[in-house]
């Protein structure tokens, strides 16, 4: 039987049969696909599982809140919240307005604010590993999910509000202002809810920036990608949150979600698919990490073909907030294809790519987006 030269390893040749050589490799592909196949629907699987588990929580606590307050708050991408034990107070970090508000029910507190300046001073002292211990919905939906609690190590220990000094807590208590507000009781009665409002520092968002910076500077250096734009992404996704957690779920300061573009990083970081967990990704470390692979796979694989560097720059970030797809679709009219976008925009001047993106993506929260982090990236290329 004819025998043919498939290739050298080492010193030694391989020979194998024509007729079964061909054979083995048409069957080999066909294992190959169906593994390929089988191994996506256990991730979408995975992921789904834990997407259930999720909103399922979610409500779940929604409607135990809904038994203390009117209007139950939780945590999203730009708002940090927590509930005592009991429910019957809160605390809520909000990062766009600049203020910390502590709420207590006047009854449980013997109508005296000095409740409220305790959990003031908890919320100030309060490490991030400890916050992702006690935030209730991410605790259910990673043990009905069966998911990994990982060591935030010594990113964990930070304090959620480092850019507060604990010592300065007596300071922003001058600045305090103590109000009562009446709303509904569990029992249809009405009830009197203590409200302190404190101010968190006017620098607040530039030093946060400051204190990721160096992070940023690593792993942007590692995975090519201009820091300033990276620091644009995360004020615009978290406001520097670092418990930043949105409803799709995605976690943490870059909002990185655990299946799409969670799956696109763990292949580049671990060589395989992996649902990363929200502990995994309340890790300051990971999440700056995932978000500078999630932009290198942007701009140097999905819309590698658009030649001008400033054109790809607003697709990368429409595409970060939308997906790729989406992006060529504003352009194709139809086709999710980037290669095909890519000849369109490629004839076209920067200035007319970022108009048609803020004219024609999909979603107005996409059009906006592009517009808040471009113009960000500008401000911060001069922070650097």
């Amino acid at each position: 039987m004819k025998k043919v030269l498939l290739g050298v390893l080492g010193a030694g040749l391989i020979l194998l049969p024509t007729v079964a050589a061909s054979s083995s490799f048409e069957e080999f592909q066909q294992q190959q696909r169906q593994g390929l196949q089988q191994f996506q629907q256990d991730f979408d699987a995975a992921f789904q599982a834990y997407q259930d588990a999720f909103n399922e929580a979610f409500a779940a606590y929604q409607e135990e809140l809904r038994a203390h307050w009117q209007e139950p708050l939780l945590t999203d991408r730009h708002t940090w919240v927590e509930y005592s034990q009991d429910q019957s107070s809160r605390s809520i970090v909000d990062f766009q307005a600049n203020q910390i508000r502590i709420e207590i029910d006047s009854e449980k507190s013997g109508g005296s604010a000095d409740a409220a300046v305790e959990l003031l001073v908890d919320v100030i002292n309060r490490p991030v590993d400890e916050a992702v211990e006690r935030d209730e919905v991410t605790q259910r939906a990673i043990e009905k999910a069966g998911l990994p609690s990982e060591s935030l190590g010594t990113q964990g220990q930070k304090r959620v509000l480092n850019e507060v000094q604990p010592e300065h807590a007596e300071q922003m208590m001058n600045e305090a202002e103590v109000s009562q507000r009446q709303e509904p009781a569990p029992d249809g009665s009405q009830r009197e809810v203590i409200v302190l409002t404190v101010p968190l520092p006017p620098s607040r968002t530039t030093d946060k920036a400051r204190e990721y910076l160096p992070l940023i500077k690593r792993h942007a250096k590692h995975y090519d990608i201009e820091p300033a734009l990276m620091l644009a992404i995360m004020h615009s996704e978290s406001s520097f949150n670092p418990m930043a957690r949105s409803h799709i779920p995605a976690f943490g300061l870059m909002q990185i979600v655990p299946g799409s573009a969670g799956r696109d990083v763990a292949q580049v970081v671990y060589g395989e698919d992996r649902v990363f967990s929200p502990s995994y990704l309340y890790n300051p470390d990971n999440n700056v990490r995932a978000g500078a692979v999630y932009l290198d796979i942007l701009n140097s694989r999905y819309l590698r073909q658009i030649e001008h560097p400033e054109s790809r720059l607003y697709a990368v970030i429409a595409a970060y907030n939308t997906g790729a797809g989406n992006v060529a679709r504003t352009f194709t009219g139809g086709s999710t294809s980037p290669a095909q976008a890519a000849r369109i925009i490629n004839e076209m001047q920067p200035k007319d790519v970022y108009d048609q993106l803020r004219a024609q993506l999909p979603y107005e929260e996409t059009r906006n987006y592009l517009d808040h982090v471009a113009r960000r990236t500008l401000a911060y290329r001069e922070f650097e």
